[in-house]
């Protein structure tokens, strides 16, 4: 019942971080005209966004080992509320972005540990777990479009957006705070500093590690770009942003649908097979949607690329973790520090090419990912290791 009780809250607070991560995507055109800013700088404030999600995941693994996953997720959550007032009451870009690498630092930091301490509560059934916790991110990345567009449909500032994630943050922080559980007794680890530097020098040297770093790199780099940049490929295509981000939306649902599958599969087939096999068809449905012209046929496809794509870097994660249950903190860092290096990187080219050569460049660097994928978990696969054939 405890256990529960704490996955719950944690689902409901990766969705409130859905929420947040994934708003200011939909509102790119939006933000763009109000601010008064060309389409590269806003992927420059992304890319600074995934910088701070970095920051986060190099040291907050390390320090909730050493001072307690509870008190760095406090830590965490208190960023949130802090750098969401800070939006709602931005009144240029240059606060508003430094806001937003604020909130980066926070949401790297509450992913980090809460995946930790959900891995350290569900031992047994990890995998299928920890993909169905990160599903709470993606219903409230799904829930940004749509309240976006009812937003600008009823004509509301997007400001209250922020207003409502960090009032909500504040119950939710509440709630975690008084729920008496033994992951949330902030058990700190007996070793000093040094030696859990050498450890994870140790973990950064297994090759299953590194590569499922590199799945995740690709992964997060690809999957949060291409999400940021969906409404501005549609408006070129004259899908107004109130339509568009109904369409993200329903792929961003599908992506959920696509994880729970994943969540259950992950318990009969091996990590490894189904890393391969999801991204074989994650790229032959995207290059189809990218080839055909018809939009109906182009979404079809999109829904299938996202169904296909969803749960990648989640499984990729549950098998690094299985290296060393012991060093789940740790391990968490590593392989979301890879994923948001990516996440820089994409940002800012997707908002390069779509501000300097097309809009359809989204797709050039995400079907290029997914081709990296595809080689990266076809390597993995014929790694000769026990764990996770």
């Amino acid at each position: 019942m405890a256990n529960r009780k704490l996955f719950t809250l944690f689902f409901i607070q990766l969705f409130l971080l859905g929420i947040g991560g994934s708003v200011v995507g939909p509102l790119i055109p939006i933000l763009s005209d109000s601010f008064k800013v060309d389409l590269d700088i806003v992927g420059t404030t992304l890319s600074l966004n995934a910088f701070g999600l970095l920051v986060a995941s190099v040291f907050s693994g390390i320090l909730s080992e050493r001072f307690g996953k509870k008190n760095i997720f406090s830590l965490g959550s208190i960023l949130f509320t802090v750098s969401f007032l800070s939006l709602y009451f931005s009144g240029n870009y240059v606060l508003f972005t430094i806001s937003y690498l604020v909130f980066g630092i926070s949401w790297g930091t509450i992913v980090i540990n809460s995946n930790s301490i959900i891995s350290d509560s569900f031992n047994l059934n990890r995998s299928s777990i920890i993909i169905r916790l990160n599903i709470g991110f993606l219903l409230g990345a799904a829930f940004a479009p749509l309240i976006v567009s009812g937003l600008l449909f009823f004509d509301i500032s997007w400001r209250y957006i922020f207003l409502f994630a960090a009032s909500a943050n504040v119950v939710l922080f509440i709630l975690i705070l008084l729920l008496k559980h033994e992951s949330l007794g902030n058990k700190k680890s007996s070793e000093n500093f040094i030696n859990l530097l050498s450890t994870n020098r140790g973990l950064f040297s297994s090759i299953i590690i590194i590569f499922c770093g590199i799945i995740s790199f690709l992964h997060f780099g690809m999957g949060f770009s291409f999400g940021a940049w969906f409404t501005n490929y549609f408006e070129s295509l004259n899908v107004p942003v109130s339509i568009s981000s109904l369409i993200l939306s329903l792929n961003l649902f599908v992506f959920c649908a696509g994880m729970l599958l994943q969540s259950s599969l992950v318990s009969k087939f091996s990590e490894k097979k189904l890393m391969q096999l999801f991204s074989i068809l994650a790229f032959v449905f995207l290059f189809t949607s990218f080839l055909v012209d018809h939009l109906i046929l182009k979404v079809f496809f999109l829904l299938l690329f996202n169904f296909s794509f969803s749960g990648i870097a989640t499984i990729a994660l549950s098998l690094a973790i299985k290296q060393k249950p012991r060093y789940s903190g740790s391990i968490n860092s590593i392989i979301n520090s890879y994923g948001f290096t990516g996440t820089i990187i994409f940002q800012y080219l997707a908002g390069y090419l779509s501000e300097n050569i097309s809009a359809s460049g989204i797709f050039y660097t995400s079907l290029s990912a997914l081709f990296l994928l595809v080689l990266f978990t076809s390597i993995l696969r014929m790694y000769p290791r026990r764990t996770g054939k």
